[in-house]
């Protein structure tokens, strides 16, 4: 019975969209390039952002700068008991979702999911977000100039989310 679901959603979607445009006399097609417009003029004004973001984590990964770090902060993680091998998620989920999922994927492919490595890394990954590629889209697509305070309430709350996940695992 419910296997048809999948392709029958969409149809009765279009099909709910063209009876709401008749019945309230919208012009679809005119609808329909306004949205595109505008969809094309957000992606042009955000391009330049994206470019630097793709850019800047690349250079990150290349240079091993990711690796230094890690084995700077490995001292001070080991003293709370955080393994080591999540420092760089911790350091790329904030910059990079991409990035991000690539270590998480390769963390559970080394040390399994139901692993503590595991289990850490799923739940930074699944409880955070890539603050810096998220506020430089959004606000830059809406304009907003004045960031800081959403930066400062994004990190405290990654960092949460980083010392629970160690505490709960």
């Amino acid at each position: 019975m419910f296997e048809n679901v999948g392709t029958l959603v969409p149809i009765m979607l279009i099909f709910l969209i063209l009876i709401f445009a008749f019945k309230n006399k919208i012009n679809i097609f005119s609808s329909f390039l306004n949205g595109a417009s505008e969809g094309l003029s957000c992606i042009i004004s955000i391009l330049p952002i994206m470019v630097a973001l793709v850019t800047s984590v690349e250079m990150m990964k290349s240079s091993g700068l990711v690796n230094i770090m890690t084995n700077l902060f490995s001292p001070i993680t080991s003293t709370f008991n955080f393994p080591p091998e999540c420092i760089p998620l911790v350091i790329m989920k904030p910059i990079s979702g991409s990035g991000s999922n690539a270590i998480l994927y390769s963390l559970l492919q080394k040390y399994g999911s139901e692993s503590r490595i595991g289990e850490i890394a799923s739940m930074i990954s699944c409880s955070s977000e890539a603050i810096i590629y998220i506020v430089s889209t959004y606000c830059g697509a809406v304009r907003i100039k004045d960031t800081k305070k959403i930066i400062v309430y994004s990190t405290i709350s990654f960092i949460f989310s980083v010392v629970c996940a160690s505490f709960i695992c």
